[in-house]
């Protein structure tokens, strides 16, 4: 590693707010910044800790000794000298973190979730296609994904249940320090359910979009996750398809910051510090980010938004069914990517957040018996989808093994286009999901994925209503 070592006078509020990772060691006002890479605060590459920052000699009164310019004013006793690492002895920490898994689920089980932790995050992100500069960036969150969030989280806050974690996982501390989570997608509490997803979903896409220049399919939408006093979160990369994505900071009670280490594409240690309203873009898949050091406070209470591309926004799709445009094809990560997919690309459609975990099944995007109408209604991809009914008109009716047919798939992604060419070409505007077709119609689903002051709402429902369009709820008698 390359690591700068260099002088600088910081206030405390300017360095909370620094992106770098910065650790700060005085000698009167001067503040000593580190700069580093992989394997220092955590095991990433390798299975042991690098210790490639320089140490800093202290005189055992506090004063930093490093410094050349300040070797006059440093007065040091060997029996007082002491070695200090930067970062404390990290090595030592996670051989402790390592320790606490094993003696709750067992060597056997945590060891080969740590070796498969590393494996991915030295090899996955070789073969991964990336699609910004740096990886990540902090902005506010859209004062829609917040209004939604914050009316969610002040209502069942109280609510919060224990969160699962396979035996043997040893992505969180959850032996010692365990999250709890508060479901966005739990229907039983207040204001939550599928619904609610859906429309944080569709408010959070177009900033994502336009930070990546991709076209994206929903993934992934985990949380309210609330991090307990003393959490740590080991670095990571997420398992594909979740790619283009999200944390956002809901709400906390800290004593100081508690950092996102993130090594950009730059190859060094970045420290992003977060406020409730902060939002986290970053490249999951390619990104390794992870909380290292433990949590001081009380709380804080993240949710994170995971999406997949499939093209440029204004170019056309990538999705071929084979392999996934951002998999680089003959790269490190094809082969791998190909042993545990032999059917190929499929959308994802939801599956938990895998910021951490890494046992779950794929969900597919399209429930199996669906066609590629169902595929392009649900992308709005019409140009796709004409093509399609034009070769088989039939389809434009078919329904998937849940009773669902391409209109419904076309109403919870919210595109009017696509929406008319399915009435266009027969679609039946009242038809119920479900296998005993017992569901909710599209104008049902319409009023649960979408807001009515969203700009498609009207057009949508107007389409429906004059197609012949009739309101019918889930079990709704007709």
């Amino acid at each position: 590693h390359t690591i700068t070592l260099h002088s600088m006078t910081m206030t405390m509020a300017s360095l909370r707010s620094c992106f770098w990772l910065i650790f700060c060691f005085t000698c009167g006002t001067t503040v000593v910044a580190l700069e580093y890479g992989v394997d220092v605060s955590f095991p990433m590459h390798h299975k042991n800790v690098s210790h490639s920052i320089p140490a800093v000699k202290n005189n055992g009164d506090g004063q930093d000794c490093s410094a050349q310019q300040q070797q006059q004013e440093c007065t040091v006793n060997e029996e007082q000298l002491i070695i200090q690492d930067p970062l404390g002895d990290r090595q030592s920490f996670h051989d402790k973190y390592m320790e606490g898994c094993r003696n709750k689920d067992g060597a056997k089980r945590c060891d080969p979730y740590e070796t498969d932790r590393i494996q991915m995050t030295l090899r996955q992100p070789q073969g991964m296609r990336n699609y910004t500069k740096m990886g990540f960036t902090k902005i506010k969150a859209p004062e829609k994904v917040m209004e939604l969030l914050n009316r969610f989280w002040e209502a069942n806050h109280n609510n919060s249940r224990m969160e699962k974690w396979p035996k043997g996982s040893i992505y969180t501390n959850h032996w010692e320090a365990p999250a709890k989570m508060v479901d966005v997608g739990d229907a039983s509490l207040q204001g939550g359910g599928e619904g609610l997803k859906q429309h944080i979903w569709n408010a959070a896409r177009t900033t994502i979009q336009e930070w990546t220049g991709q076209r994206l399919v929903e993934c992934s939408l985990y949380g309210v996750r609330i991090y307990p006093e003393g959490a740590v979160l080991a670095p990571h990369v997420d398992r594909l398809p979740l790619v283009s994505s999200a944390i956002i900071n809901v709400d906390q009670d800290v004593d100081e910051p508690w950092p996102l280490e993130v090594i950009g594409h730059d190859g060094k240690a970045h420290n992003v510090t977060m406020e409730p309203g902060d939002l986290v873009l970053y490249e999951s898949h390619s990104i390794i980010h992870g909380r290292p050091f433990p949590l001081k406070g009380r709380f804080m209470a993240n949710v994170f938004i995971h999406f997949e591309p499939i093209g440029p926004i204004s170019g056309e799709s990538e999705f071929t069914g084979d392999l996934p445009p951002y998999v680089i094809p003959g790269g490190s990560w094809e082969e791998s990517w190909r042993a545990t997919h032999p059917k190929g690309h499929q959308l994802k459609g939801e599956g938990d957040d895998d910021d951490d975990d890494d046992d779950d099944e794929e969900e597919e995007a399209f429930t199996p018996g669906s066609t590629e109408a169902h595929t392009y209604a649900g992308l709005g991809e019409y140009e796709n989808l004409k093509r399609v009914l034009e070769e088989d008109g039939n389809l434009v009716n078919k329904r998937d093994r849940n009773g669902w047919m391409p209109i419904h798939e076309a109403v919870r992604h919210g595109d009017p286009e696509t929406v008319a060419i399915l009435l266009m070409a027969g679609a039946d505007a009242s038809a119920r999901v479900g296998r005993r077709q017992e569901g909710a119609s599209p104008l049902y689903l319409l009023e649960q994925y979408h807001d009515e002051n969203d700009f498609d709402y009207a057009d949508i429902r107007s389409l429906l209503k004059e197609y012949g369009g009739i309101r019918y709820e889930p079990y709704q008698e007709l």
